[in-house]
């Protein structure tokens, strides 16, 4: 087995000795033996991680990441710790540990869908080469545009294959159409049909996350104008997920962009077993928060700013209905 690396360790200790958990329900949680938890305790407490409190520089993050998820239910959260860190800093080291985790587990799913955008493209720059070549890269949205092709889903989903030595299948239709006509004709068009129908079928879905008032690069396409801002802004849009537009319960608002995208819907990616997702950005705080409560993600790899956002957010909401 590939040895833990130290926060990992921190975060099994942590469930152990400050959560009171038995080694058996760690086990479970975290879908190993219950040998390799007892091991990990021992290594924690020989190593000198482990005395009477938790000593590691990870320790912060660590139980940030067991409270996004413990409170969401979430597969796993991986917290990264940004102090003094940049901007650029920031978003590079987000997507190095997003890389990492990936790698990690890659070799558990066959069918793997992707969205669009530049987390994810962060993501598959820094994805190392490996060789699963049993592994369907998927487009879980249409991605036809001259502009800012690299971070389209088509590109993206090339990408991801080759450092993977897998296949790619690809979704020649643009994310977005003008009407409901033209969208209804590709919709029934039977390879654009065939594709969409693997993707709501994949084992892990890769997303991003932003929010109504940080999606700049529907912006920059032309798939948002200032009239679709301001619908959105009366229907009270929280976020954005695949290019669909949710509210505070999750749910895609009922405004004509949501209808005109050609990919999976937000009811189809509840459906997928692993849907992960690469967030930076405080200001995606709400849109993130709606997100990890109403299910249409289980898996995160955030910012310590951002998880602590999202967490005092949900303590203050519990505190005001006590």
């Amino acid at each position: 087995m590939e040895k833990l690396n130290e926060k990992e360790i921190v975060k099994i200790a942590s469930m152990y000795y400050e959560e009171g958990l038995t080694q058996a329900e760690i086990a479970r949680q975290r879908g190993v033996s219950r040998s390799l938890i007892s091991k990990i305790l021992l290594d924690a407490k020989n190593e000198g991680i482990v005395e009477i409190i938790i000593k590691s520089e990870n320790a912060y993050t660590a139980s940030l990441e067991r409270k996004l998820e413990k409170q969401f239910n979430l597969k796993n959260a991986v917290v990264i710790d940004t102090f003094n860190l940049k901007h650029e800093e920031i978003k590079k080291i987000v997507s190095q540990q997003a890389a990492l985790y990936l790698n990690k587990i890659v070799q558990d799913y066959r069918s793997i869908g992707i969205s669009w955008g530049n987390s994810l493209r962060g993501l598959v720059d820094y994805f190392a080469y490996t060789n699963h070549p049993d592994a369907t890269i998927i487009p879980l949205i249409g991605g036809l545009s001259d502009d800012y092709f690299d971070i389209q889903s088509n590109q993206l989903s090339y990408d991801l294959a080759r450092k993977m030595r897998g296949k790619a299948k690809y979704l020649y239709a643009p994310a977005l159409v003008s009407n409901h006509l033209l969208h209804e004709e590709l919709s029934n068009n039977r390879a654009i049909q065939s594709v969409l129908e693997e993707g709501r079928f994949v084992e892990l879905a890769l997303v991003g996350i932003s929010s109504l008032d940080q999606e700049t690069n529907m912006r920059r396409i032309g798939y948002l104008s200032v009239d679709d801002v301001v619908e959105l802004t009366e229907k009270e849009v929280v976020g954005v997920i695949n290019s669909r537009f949710f509210d505070a319960n999750g749910l895609e608002v009922e405004a004509d962009i949501n209808q005109n995208v050609l990919g999976l819907s937000l009811k189809d990616l509840t459906r997928i077993p692993m849907v992960m997702t690469v967030v930076y950005g405080d200001r995606k705080a709400e849109a993130v928060k709606a997100a990890l409560e109403n299910q249409l993600i289980n898996v995160i790899v955030t910012t310590d700013t951002l998880a602590e956002k999202i967490i005092k957010s949900v303590e203050e909401v519990e505190k005001e209905s006590k």
